[in-house]
């Protein structure tokens, strides 16, 4: 029964967080498309007539159910975006809240026994990845409908990341002498850089933009520093590749795209990582 109660918790708290990025993700296309006004609104509100939404409009999932996706006012549809962040977005936060739970055990829930520092960094480490996870949805779908990825919130997945493993390796780096697994954490890092955004970096400048976005290098940063380990990174890396290819070759076939054609890659590498992650486990088993 705690199980439950806790993912309908995480469930609210993603489709919430869901409707907040895709909020942001408006918010930042309006101003880049010199919409000043109403980027900058404290409210949301119709794109179409301009009605401000009120609080029952806005409620996650429910809202968009009951006026089938349309404006209130105006009749307009909204669109399935809206529907579609706020779902992912729930399912994304049950599955890794019941991650986190499984895996810091009652160190995130707290209770008898339980070192107070202890649950503070179990609360830290689960806080920062999702966090990190409502930042990855304002990039993903800023990425996929208007192929931006947006410097603010790029910067934020990165300070996320890196609370994550400070958090994480703490003790690792800071006590006592350093023994042969520091050194491996140390290799596992810089070798993840290296495989993600070292060489999307280097993509990125040597094709100036036709190979990957300016972005997609930065993105990768936090996703390696979280995964932490070569092998996960090529993973990753492997995984955002494979279903790339498997939407644009057959988007090209049926003359939808050309071959100078950019599509965008952050969607592909948000969804690597956050499988890769979950499977962390059963990829190191194998390797």
């Amino acid at each position: 029964m705690d199980t439950v109660l806790l993912a309908v918790v995480l469930f609210m708290t993603g489709a919430a967080f869901g409707s907040f990025a895709c909020c942001q993700a408006w918010r930042m296309h309006l101003g880049e498309i010199g919409k000043k006004k109403a980027a900058s609104s404290r409210w949301s509100a119709c794109m179409d007539c301009g009605y401000g939404l009120k609080w029952y409009d806005n409620v996650p999932i429910v809202s968009w159910l009951i006026l089938r996706g349309k404006c209130r006012k105006c009749g307009k549809g909204i669109g399935w975006w809206e529907l579609f962040a706020e779902v992912v977005l729930g399912v994304v936060f049950v599955v890794f809240g019941l991650w986190f739970a499984e895996h810091l055990g009652r160190g995130l829930a707290g209770g008898y026994g339980v070192e107070m520092i202890d649950m503070i960094r179990s609360w830290l480490v689960a806080g920062s990845v999702m966090a990190m996870l409502v930042g990855f949805a304002v990039l993903f779908i800023s990425d996929a409908r208007w192929g931006r990825l947006p410097v603010r919130y790029l910067t934020f997945c990165i300070i996320c990341a890196i609370v994550f493993v400070v958090v994480c390796e703490w003790g690792v780096f800071t006590f006592g002498e350093w023994s042969v697994y520091t050194y491996e954490r140390i290799w596992g890092y810089l070798g993840a850089l290296a495989v993600l955004s070292v060489l999307y970096f280097l993509l990125y400048k040597l094709s100036g933009e036709r190979w990957v976005g300016s972005g997609d290098w930065l993105l990768a940063l936090p996703m390696a520093l979280v995964l932490g380990d070569f092998w996960l990174a090529f993973f990753c890396l492997f995984a955002a590749n494979l279903m790339g290819c498997l939407v644009v070759v057959p988007m090209m076939r049926s003359q939808k795209k050309n071959m100078k054609a950019q599509v965008p890659f952050g969607p592909f590498l948000i969804v690597a990582f956050m499988v890769v992650f979950l499977c962390q486990e059963w990829i190191l088993g194998l390797v």
